[in-house]
């Protein structure tokens, strides 16, 4: 293993991170916010910790390996979130570290899943723990504090401002961003903005963007990169201005935290009823029409650009596109005549507009792995959390923002298992895979196999130890979901009226190992397990 390259590596991607934290000094400083000293302090310690790779890296020949590739990427999957997690932590917005490196790891990979949650208070004034049963054979009552202190009067003690409203601009802000970032590829960013990382660079480029097929769109690995982050870009820009023009009462800050939580399928809010907490249906429908452009193919908006129409009609898209429209059509079925549970608001009963909109809104915000909610889906019926449940597996397509398996492997999973069946009283015809007119061999069929035998397998041993650490089965099943499709979305104690503020230490680790693990779709994570992974080449 060439240690001295995978630390070269890191002292570059870390320096364009320090130089990312200017943003929210520079925010800081411009609402007055006290966090600036806290993002100050943390540009001090990445600066060090920086220094301190640079000087193992200094005399690195610039080979990197595939090995090198993979440990290079794991390490910065599992190290990024301890340096964008100590604003958090630093400001004593979450004073527990599991909880801070949890925020930041649902942050960077796009999953959404948060604890920030509003502490509670008796008449008195005095800190009360959070008490909620979920029903089940065996009722599973949970009791937890909450995580954010509210801000009080100086002379009187009373609560001027509780729960979200009482974190400061910069550090929700910051929350945001990491989502955004971690949309659009940290290290695809990097690729981009630093050629010194030199042939190495498509390793770490197969191994970042998500999806079975890895589509160039320029032959140098660093153009790819390049053209994705001004797709980003422009798709960011005009998400903006879409949201701002739905809504004018919308102030800059919110709409611009709500284009990174969107595009980036992050779904992180800066209030406690996310979506639900602006009563917009004009807010609603660009958010939904976001979440869908940060779940498609980025290379189908670059054929856009090239004028390459034809291009964009792929197998893919069509299924997408089909699958949504199904589950949206049952979702709203389904809903027509029973209770609509707003976040804020009175409880009324769903007719066809009301459930067509909280339908399409929950239904895309599950399988772009988004997270977002409008209304507490969690008293919804049985068959659209069941709808949910299975798409937030599905997720979105192959080179995007999205989570989940991808429509692209479940399709060529259909084909072999199509395939195999046919050979049974077929077995002399040969059977080719096409995606989109081109042949898929052995080797990526294989590969897509492996795969769900990996999130299946993550699953079953993910529940089992959620479940051991004390959750209810449909709590744990949820959080599993969530946590390796980087969802956001989860049911029963993790619903859209909580927060994972509940778990454990214990589960807030395993929950950040699945996240990180679902990011980076398992066969990395794997490979470094391998104790011949380590071992010197002979």
């Amino acid at each position: 293993m060439l240690y001295r390259d995978i630390s070269r590596i890191l002292a570059y991607i870390l320096m364009g991170f320090c130089a990312v934290l200017l943003v929210p000094i520079v925010l800081a400083l411009f609402y007055q916010d006290h966090a600036v000293l806290y993002f100050a302090e943390t540009l001090i310690i990445s600066l060090i910790v920086t220094a301190i790779f640079y000087y193992f890296g200094r005399t690195s020949t610039g080979n990197v390996y595939r090995r090198e590739g993979l440990a290079t990427v794991v390490f910065l999957w599992f190290f990024m979130p301890v340096l964008c997690a100590l604003p958090f932590y630093l400001s004593g917005v979450l004073k527990n570290p599991f909880m801070a490196y949890f925020e930041a790891v649902s942050g960077l990979t796009t999953t959404g899943a948060t604890t920030f949650q509003a502490k509670h208070f008796d008449a008195s004034g005095k800190e009360v723990p959070i008490v909620k049963t979920i029903p089940g054979v065996l009722n599973t009552t949970y009791s937890y504090y909450g995580t954010l202190a509210p801000i009080r009067d100086p002379h009187t003690g009373a609560i001027v401002a509780g729960g979200f409203e009482a974190v400061s601009k910069a550090i929700l802000f910051w929350r945001s961003f990491i989502q955004w970032l971690g949309g659009g590829g940290i290290i695809v960013l990097f690729l981009a903005i630093l050629p010194a990382l030199g042939a190495g660079g498509k390793v770490l480029f197969q191994t970042e963007v998500p999806g079975p097929i890895k589509e160039s769109l320029r032959p140098r690995v660093r153009e790819t990169a390049i053209q994705l982050w001004k797709i980003y870009l422009v798709l960011t820009v005009l998400i903006l201005a879409l949201i701002m023009l739905t809504n004018a009462q919308l102030s800059w800050f919110d709409s611009i935290t709500l284009t990174f939580a969107a595009l980036s399928t992050g779904g992180f809010s800066i209030h406690e009823n996310s979506i639900g907490f602006y009563q917009s249906d004009g807010t609603l429908w660009a958010i939904i029409f976001a979440m869908l452009l940060g779940s498609i193919n980025f290379s189908i908006y670059y054929h856009i650009w090239k004028g390459k129409l034809f291009k964009i009609f792929k197998q893919e898209l069509f299924l997408y596109g089909s699958i949504i429209l199904a589950a949206v059509a049952l979702g709203t079925y389904a809903l027509l005549g029973t209770p609509e549970r707003a976040l804020i608001g009175e409880l009324t009963i769903y007719d066809f507009g009301n459930a067509i909109r909280d339908s399409a809104f929950q239904i895309v915000s599950a399988i772009s792995t988004t997270g977002f909610s409008t209304t507490n889906y969690d008293g919804w019926p049985y068959l659209v959390q069941v709808i949910m449940l299975i798409i937030m597996f599905l997720g979105g397509m192959s080179g995007s923002t999205a989570g989940g398996i991808k429509i692209m492997r479940l399709y060529m999973l259909f084909r072999i298992v199509q395939f195999k069946v046919e050979s049974l009283f077929r077995p002399n015809t040969v059977r080719r895979l096409k995606v989109d007119g081109r042949e898929v061999d052995q080797g990526s069929m294989i590969l897509v196999l492996t795969f769900f035998l990996m999130i299946i397998a993550v699953s079953v041993a993910g529940t089992f130890f959620y479940v051991l650490d004390g959750l209810d089965p449909e709590t744990a099943l949820g959080a599993v979901a969530c946590m390796i499709n980087n969802t956001g979305l989860a049911f029963r104690m993790a619903g859209p009226v909580d927060s994972f503020a509940f778990m454990s230490n214990i589960s807030l680790v395993l929950s950040s190992l699945l996240m990180i693990m679902g990011r980076l779709e398992f066969f990395a994570i794997f490979a470094v397990f391998v104790p011949a992974f380590w071992k010197q080449n002979q």
